[in-house]
């Protein structure tokens, strides 16, 4: 009798408690994670430095299933004896979030809109390697030097410009809308290859493919940067320049960042409502611009930056501007590696501001109201340049050249053709309109 009521007894004490196996399987799942992280760790790494996506995976694929085998191995005893299930568990589901998080991660599709084909482009092969897409638009020409409309992003070409260009174009102008290299239609590098410096001298071979001695260089966005540097590099080859809605020409020009309030809430809710695109960005600007670039398709890695792009705020610098996102066509062509890679190039390029203060060029400003990089931004390109105007442009965002088309086209070709300005030009250090 004795030992038939002690034999529940001995099974009582073999059965682990509650506690232990909900700390069984905590630690399981803490083990899981820890084997996706591994497996991310791999694949980062060895993407980055063999830029061979199919080795990558394999490797990281590897590194995960021994990591899970450990897990399975040391996985706690349940209700007495080593599970299977448990031991199964161990092994598939760490496998399982691995390969989730990479499909989601990187293999995922992301619309992406291409350049739509006109038989009006035209190309440029020129001596630096890149092939450069554009279009001419001109009528009868009375004036020697080509108009170079330069857009911003990087890597974000004009899809808005034809009715500016055409006003542009009535005044006697040929004007060039051309696609800078890694966007639109033109050639793609390896991002070690955009630079500043390589959009400078392919701006200056275009010059040379026109044969011109002297250009006009309207520049918007970060198209505004890229021309001030241009101006740095070759003094004299710019006749007039304009910028719309500049880039800040420095990093040290501006210590609290080039964003208004606003712009910068604007785009922290844009990156967390696209965190696809935000990890892509972050690594790659970390330093792991190569292994974003082997594990992502090129035309997935543009998709992510045109959905992102088409949802910012054009003209958060009035917060109380009513907000729409643009259609799908109006980022089409948007290369991402061109932007992160020429944004980290020109983050480290000289300031221009000292070589530009001598420099007579005229050059005209335009400052949009709603703009949502700061006031600040735009008044260094005034203050800078010795032969500056700058223009005001009411109720329009930061593609202003879009926004305004007949407004700025009758500034900019009154500007370049000696014409009186529409309006007075602006002199005070504060912001034209209060806040």
């Amino acid at each position: 009798m004795t030992d038939v009521l002690s034999e529940p007894a001995a099974a009582d004490r073999l059965r682990p408690s509650r506690l232990r196996v909900a700390s069984a399987w905590l630690a399981t799942t803490a083990g899981a994670f820890i084997v996706v992280l591994l497996y991310l760790v791999v694949l980062l790494v060895i993407a980055q430095l063999t830029e061979n996506s199919a080795l990558s995976y394999v490797v990281a694929a590897l590194a995960a299933l021994v990591g899970a085998a450990v897990l399975a191995r040391g996985s706690a005893r349940i209700r007495g004896t080593r599970s299977r299930l448990s031991r199964g568990v161990c092994l598939a589901v760490p496998l399982l979030l691995a390969a989730g998080v990479s499909w989601a991660w990187f293999g995922a599709p992301a619309t992406h809109t291409p350049m739509p084909g006109s038989p009006a482009v035209q190309y440029w092969d020129l001596p630096t390697g890149s092939r450069i897409a554009y279009v001419r638009t001109a009528g009868a020409v009375s004036h020697a030097e080509p108009v170079l409309l330069v857009h911003g992003g990087p890597g974000a070409p004009s899809t808005t410009s034809e009715e500016f260009a055409r006003r542009l174009a009535t005044a006697g102008f040929a004007v060039y809308t051309y696609q800078q290299v890694g966007s639109g239609q033109s050639s793609r590098l390896d991002p070690d290859e955009y630079t500043l410096a390589r959009h400078v001298a392919d701006l200056d071979a275009i010059r040379q493919e026109l044969a011109a001695p002297k250009v006009v260089l309207i520049g918007s966005s970060w198209g505004g940067q890229l021309t001030a540097h241009y101006m740095a590099a070759h003094p004299g080859n710019v006749a007039k320049a304009v910028v719309a809605s500049p880039g800040a020409m420095s990093d040290d020009s501006v210590d609290d960042g080039s964003l208004t309030p606003s712009g910068a809430d604007d785009q922290t809710d844009q990156f967390t409502q696209h965190p696809r695109f935000a990890a892509t960005y972050f690594l790659a600007h970390a330093g792991g611009l190569r292994a974003a670039r082997t594990l992502t398709p090129a035309d997935t890695a543009d998709g992510l930056y045109q959905q992102f792009a088409r949802s910012l705020d054009m003209s958060s610098g009035c917060p109380d501007a009513a907000k729409s996102e643009r259609p799908a066509d109006a980022t089409a062509g948007y290369g991402l590696w061109a932007n992160i890679a020429t944004v980290a190039s020109a983050s480290k390029a000289p300031d221009p501001r000292p070589t530009l203060r001598h420099d007579n060029t005229p050059v005209l400003v335009l400052r949009a109201q709603c703009d949502y990089l700061r006031w600040e931004v735009t008044r260094d390109y005034r203050d800078t340049f010795p032969s500056a105007t700058l223009l005001p442009i009411d109720a329009a965002g930061h593609t202003v050249l879009a926004d305004k088309p007949a407004e700025t086209g009758a500034a900019v070709a009154a500007f370049l053709t000696g014409g009186a300005l529409p309006t007075t030009p602006y002199t005070p250090a504060e912001a034209p309109w209060p806040r």
